[in-house]
């Protein structure tokens, strides 16, 4: 039998299935009833298989275990050469071929269908395979962007950490020395370009150091862990201790946080920012009052189990409208006149958080503090 086959009309949304089933009767009733719903490719050469699939690209091909057709060679073949990008694979086995069906399978056989044909069923099998195969391609494709996506930020580190770093520090270094030793030669206006010089080149390294510690978490993370909440806040309160001395706050920690499976530097982290946050919008002539509490005992949530942890100041607050904003990165609510920053504390703990599966939200109004709530899962999901 000689191969028929034809490239699909351009704007063809049908898929494309290669028929190498070999020249019995059987194979050609198939072609028959498939031709309806899908452009076909039939070729009764199976050695022809293999350079079909490179040329017309198929979504499935449909193999048999026939004497002049050997599919289970073929499907070797599909899962040697082209790995990922290989078409689903659906074989054809006769009603006495069981001792076939593991070597199939062992050869990369996605399904089987046996004779006699139940032909309606076909057509299902066929549809879920292809569309079971065209998401697997587009997901591999996805993962294969992201891969490349996170080179590309791990070469931005460098570039960050060492290119751009190093003109900032000739600038910070050369304005302290005119600073030391030419400053009885300026006059009142080239001391005030001095110092903005300054505060510009310390507002810059902020922001360089905030990127880095952005795109570190991904980079330079580390294994999850069980890890004590109450005591990694415990940690950033003595690590926080001069701050809190100096803003004369009231720091209250409630016993029963829980304990999570997390990175541990990456909880104080998230804790340490959303603290410092609580210090430095603080309202004028009101010490500062930050609790840290659970919402309330673990909750079984589907099959998962979810700490959740409150971090609530009296301070300054803002419009319940930024709520989603303020996680958002270089997001300012406030003049650097006021309060210095570079509105990338709250993206990291967002980053942290949607890390460890956990969601990160805010309730506020102005002048009536805010309320930070933390929601973890007690377990991680373990991934290949």
């Amino acid at each position: 039998m000689q191969n028929h086959f034809s490239y699909p009309p351009a704007g063809n949304d049908k898929a494309v299935i290669l028929l190498a089933c070999g020249a019995s009767d059987l194979c050609g009733q198939m072609q028959s009833f498939l031709q309806q719903n899908y452009h076909i490719i039939h070729t009764g050469q199976c050695a022809d298989a293999l350079r079909l699939v490179v040329s017309h690209a198929p979504d499935l091909i449909l193999l048999s275990s026939q004497r002049d057709c050997d599919g289970i060679s073929v499907c070797e073949q599909l899962q040697k050469n082209f790995l990922q990008k290989r078409p689903a694979a659906l074989m054809l086995f006769g009603p006495d071929d069981d001792e076939l069906i593991d070597q199939a399978f062992a050869a990369g056989v996605d399904d089987y269908v046996r004779e006699p044909i139940h032909w309606k069923l076909l057509h299902y099998r066929i549809n879920f395979l292809i569309q079971k195969r065209r998401a697997e391609i587009e997901l591999s494709d996805f993962t294969s962007r992201l891969e490349q996506i996170n080179r590309e930020l791990k070469d931005f580190t460098y570039v960050v950490s060492h290119d751009l770093q190093e003109p900032l520090h000739l600038i910070r270094a050369f304005a302290e020395r005119i600073t030391r030793k030419s400053h009885s030669v300026l006059d009142e206006q080239g001391a005030l370009y001095l110092q903005r010089i300054e505060k510009a080149a310390s507002r810059m390294q902020g922001l360089i150091d905030g990127l880095l510690q952005y795109s570190r978490l991904t980079t330079q993370a580390r294994e999850f862990i069980p890890v004590d909440l109450n005591s990694v806040i415990s940690e950033v309160i003595a690590d926080l201790e001069v701050r809190i001395d100096v803003k004369k706050a009231r720091v209250r920690i409630a016993d029963g946080l829980g304990t999570v499976e997390a990175d541990p530097l990456q909880m104080r982290q998230l804790f340490q920012n959303l603290v410092s946050n609580a210090l430095k919008y603080s309202s004028q002539g009101e010490p500062p009052f930050i609790e840290v509490f659970p919402l309330n005992l673990p909750q079984n949530i589907g099959r998962r189990t979810l700490c959740q942890v409150v971090v609530k100041d009296n301070g300054i607050g803002f419009d319940a409208c930024f709520q989603e904003q303020i996680f958002g990165m270089f997001q300012r609510l406030h003049g650097r006149d006021d309060y210095n920053g570079t509105g990338i504390g709250l993206a990291i703990c967002k980053k942290i958080v949607d890390r460890h599966g956990g969601t990160i939200s805010a309730r506020s109004a102005a002048g009536k503090g805010a309320e930070f709530i933390v929601v973890l899962p007690v377990r991680q999901i373990k991934r290949k």
